[in-house]
């Protein structure tokens, strides 16, 4: 590859805050041959198909990039359960699957190079309560606090046990207020028993 023409592709990756698409990359005159050459040196990483990450090995990538890097994949997906706890600091560890939310109606690949628990949601209930953060890297799409706890109950036996419990134990810990906005969306979501036996259970 010509000099300037890997001046080129860096300057476009930094433009980007380092990340850029298969069509930003085209629309430069980038050829796939020569992202793959770079791929091949260790340069750029390809995050999924057609999405590329400039490697930074000094400073690495963002915080949360693994949530950013699947709002870029899929730009209807939306962090839950889980991960979107951990996003609101109810864990102090990131799960070492990222939950994701998609449309039961989506059919998008989602293969990123770490894994992904994908839960499929109706039209109803995939809007209600989600939160866009814009970051300079992407944006985040994820579900507000008493949404994600209510999701981890829904898939306890995909979370565990023990994380659940931790989960709903800071939960509990947090401002009271909270706990009516809770049981006001598990009710809304028609999983309001469900929610009141676990809560209950966790208290005893």
């Amino acid at each position: 590859m010509l000099l300037n023409t890997y001046q080129k592709v860096l300057d476009l990756f930094q433009s980007g805050n380092g990340y850029r698409n298969a069509s930003e990359l085209k629309d430069a005159k980038i050829t796939t041959v020569q992202i793959k050459e770079l791929v091949n040196k260790g340069i750029v990483e390809r995050v999924s198909h057609g999405h590329y990450w400039l490697v930074d090995e000094e400073n690495g990538k963002p915080e949360n990039y693994r949530m950013i890097e699947a709002c870029k994949v899929n730009p209807r997906a939306v962090i839950c359960a889980d991960s979107a706890c951990y996003y609101h600091g109810l864990i102090d560890k990131e799960p070492e699957r990222l939950s994701v939310a998609t449309l039961k109606t989506d059919r998008s690949r989602m293969q990123l190079n770490f894994p992904v628990s994908r839960h499929y949601y109706s039209d109803l209930a995939f809007e209600q309560d989600m939160k866009v953060i814009e970051t300079p890297y992407g944006s985040i799409r994820v579900y507000d606090v008493e949404r994600s706890v209510c999701d981890c109950i829904r898939f306890r036996n995909d979370i565990g046990a023990d994380m659940l419990n931790l989960i709903i134990n800071n939960f509990l810990e947090r401002d009271s207020n909270q706990m009516d906005r809770l049981l006001s969306y598990a009710d809304a979501m028609r999983v309001g028993k469900i929610v009141r036996i676990q809560l209950k259970q966790i208290e005893e």
